[in-house]
């Protein structure tokens, strides 16, 4: 049994970087294999691993590229012989009532293999094959990475479990308060573990002694009081570490503000801050900003960000109600996209403690309480 490495990062605390100065490390001829769920992770990966002077054959792919290449190709005999893949469809619902043991739940009638199953296919393979698909990655690769581990879910946990199991090296990184994408949404295996709860299951493989956690407390990004509001979010029975800033660098505007609907035009023109919301439906009468969704502005890093919030996080905002764990984690990634300023567009302050900005020639005074 060899167990796995789980290294969890705050946000700016240079989590894919830290993949990259390892397989920049690994000797010559080292064979390693780095896995991301998202499209763009994995173009980014390719980029610096580029700039990079490797000696050791380093692969990325995606974690269904990863499934189809070490498990179905090779070993789907074990359950369809002669089964066909010409390829993955990434439209099929759940197929609900239909049987594990059907083909038609895990292919399409023209041989595309349903995404929302692969997962789940990929599992029961490697149980019929008898672990043959992790002895394959064991003569194939030296080391393995999983970055943004988070994303993970429903049975891509046993498909985990079962690498952790692999005698081949495995290191995941991630951040559980980033836990906003999802493998499969639809996902009914392991409900119990989606999103941030994945920390749950985390914590369940290091008390097995599959797994050994670690924790990076310092981001080179987010200014101490960008980190200090970011860390509120979640109350102390996650049991998080607080956030240590490194991030030394001092501008006139530090910290989080509060901004009125009829100044965001303003606060946009002089502080260039990259707009947020949870989709195209907030504030529409803004809509000629960048606007991205918290979920695109993932792995991004900004100066400064301005957000538009939702219903619970201005309640957040307003009074202190805590939010509930998706939306938590959404808002966290927000915040934590900026470097020294978050602004919050809030017309009505409530109990919030933080300062307005306004078009004056002075900085606005905190506001607190009704007007």
């Amino acid at each position: 049994m060899s167990g796995g490495d789980l290294v969890l990062a705050v946000a700016g605390s240079r989590k894919t970087q830290s993949i990259i100065d390892a397989c920049a490390a690994a000797p010559a001829g080292a064979r390693i294999l780095v896995v991301t769920y998202t499209v763009n992770n994995q173009i980014e990966l390719r980029r610096r691993l580029a700039q990079s002077n490797l000696a050791a054959d380093v692969d990325v792919v995606g974690w269904f590229t990863f499934l189809l290449q070490n498990v179905l190709h090779p070993y789907l005999p074990f359950m369809f012989p002669g089964q066909q893949v010409t390829g993955m469809d990434n439209e099929s619902p759940y197929q609900r009532g239909v049987s594990a043991e059907a083909r038609n739940r895990y292919f399409t009638p023209t041989g595309l293999v349903r995404r929302v199953h692969l997962p789940h296919l990929a599992a029961l393979l490697i149980e019929r094959a008898r672990e043959l698909p992790l002895r394959r990655l064991e003569g194939a690769y030296d080391h393995i990475y999983i970055d943004e581990v988070q994303d993970l879910t429903g049975h891509d946990l046993d498909l985990l479990e079962a690498l952790l199991r692999c005698a081949v090296p495995l290191t995941m990184v991630g951040d559980v308060r980033q836990a906003v994408l999802s493998t499969n949404r639809e996902e009914r295996k392991h409900p119990q573990y989606k999103n941030m709860q994945v920390w749950r299951w985390f914590r369940l493989q290091e008390r097995q002694g599959l797994l050994r956690i670690t924790h990076r407390e310092q981001t080179w990004r987010c200014h101490p009081a960008v980190a200090l509001f970011a860390d509120s979010l979640f109350d102390d029975t996650w049991d998080f570490p607080a956030t240590v800033s490194k991030n030394q660098h001092r501008t006139d505007h530090d910290g989080i503000f509060l901004v009125r609907t009829n100044h965001v035009d303003a606060y946009v023109q002089e502080f260039a801050p990259q707009p947020l919301r949870w989709d195209k439906r907030a504030l529409k009468s803004h809509d000629h900003l960048d606007f991205l969704t918290f979920g695109n502005a993932k792995g991004l890093t900004r100066h400064r960000v301005l957000i538009v919030p939702t219903v619970k996080m201005r309640a957040l905002l307003q009074k202190g109600t805590p939010l509930e764990d998706l939306t938590a984690a959404k808002l966290y990634v927000g915040v934590t996209r900026a470097e020294q300023s978050v602004a919050f567009v809030l017309d009505d302050p409530g109990n919030a403690a933080h300062p307005y900005w306004a078009p004056t020639d002075t900085t606005a005074e905190p506001v607190t309480g009704s007007e």
